[in-house]
């Protein structure tokens, strides 16, 4: 596990529990950014059993790939031994924080598709509240290239939504889920919070924030990301049916002896950080 390193400011706080989002700057040196770029071509190259291609043809692709960290050491080494399991821990007030998967998002230029409005907790297979997504940057991210919008607060309606498919065809079957407001329609309703990232640069969100992305319309500009998932104390392994086949397949495959109501107690999830009592 990590070594204590990590104190949040008391506006770092703040951003957490009233936005659910903030941008933290430079957590990974120019060296290991290399590695995650190398890790993400060959990710691309040999792609999982559950990646996914959002587009069709050649231009503009919106690919995404599971579980990288599973099949790449690089990656992974990288990932755990970060600060980001730290950081996950204190920002959401938790003792301790297991890594729980990696999500692939890459954005190339010329797209027209949109990453559409969605929380991420009606996407997982959990119960608990006290998970976060970081998203590192691994390319200069821009509005123009698919940076990021969150919608400030959202996190606190007690609200979960239907997930919505990032094909853009609407909302998955079988949830019972209310659908996800027209943001787009009504974006001067919003506290939209967006941020331009240097490669390195992270942002960390709460699972039910609402969070979307425009298209890469850049000609030449790629856009690749990792969204990093963290989860702490409260967190058990539940599904439901609206949970997209992809992540439920994957943890048939990786981890099929997982417990309904039970914490996330396998190697495939390490403890990556823990409080010792005097550093929280």
């Amino acid at each position: 596990m990590t070594k204590s390193t990590f104190s949040p400011t008391d506006d770092q706080r703040a951003a957490y529990r009233d936005d659910g989002a903030l941008c933290l700057r430079g957590i990974f040196c120019p060296a290991e950014v290399e590695i995650l770029r190398d890790a993400v071509e060959d990710a691309l190259r040999n792609p999982g059993p559950h990646a996914t291609a959002f587009t069709s043809g050649d231009a503009g692709k919106f690919l995404a790939d599971l579980f990288v960290t599973a099949r790449i050491p690089a990656m992974r080494d990288i990932l755990l031994g970060s600060p980001l399991g730290e950081i996950a821990a204190k920002l959401m007030e938790s003792k301790r924080t297991r890594f729980f998967f990696d999500h692939l998002l890459v954005k190339e230029p010329g797209g027209a598709n949109p990453t559409p409005w969605h929380q991420d907790a009606p996407y997982f297979t959990i119960e608990g509240v006290q998970c976060c997504g970081i998203w590192i940057a691994l390319d200069d991210v821009t509005a123009e290239n698919g940076a990021v919008e969150y919608l400030g607060g959202t996190h606190k309606d007690n609200v979960l939504y239907a997930p919505e498919r990032f094909s853009g065809e609407g909302h998955y079957a079988n949830s019972q889920l209310r659908p996800v407001p027209n943001v787009d329609a009504h974006r001067e309703d919003f506290n939209i919070l967006s941020w331009e990232l240097a490669p390195g640069d992270c942002v960390l969100h709460h699972v039910r924030l609402l969070h979307g992305a425009p298209a890469n319309s850049t000609k030449s500009g790629r856009r690749r990301g990792i969204a990093t998932r963290w989860i702490g104390d409260d967190v058990v392994y539940r599904t439901r049916p609206e949970i997209p086949d992809n992540l439920t397949a994957s943890l048939k495959d990786l981890a099929p002896d997982l417990e309904l109501g039970k914490p996330f107690d396998h190697p495939l999830f390490p403890v990556v950080w823990e409080s010792t009592g005097a550093d929280s």
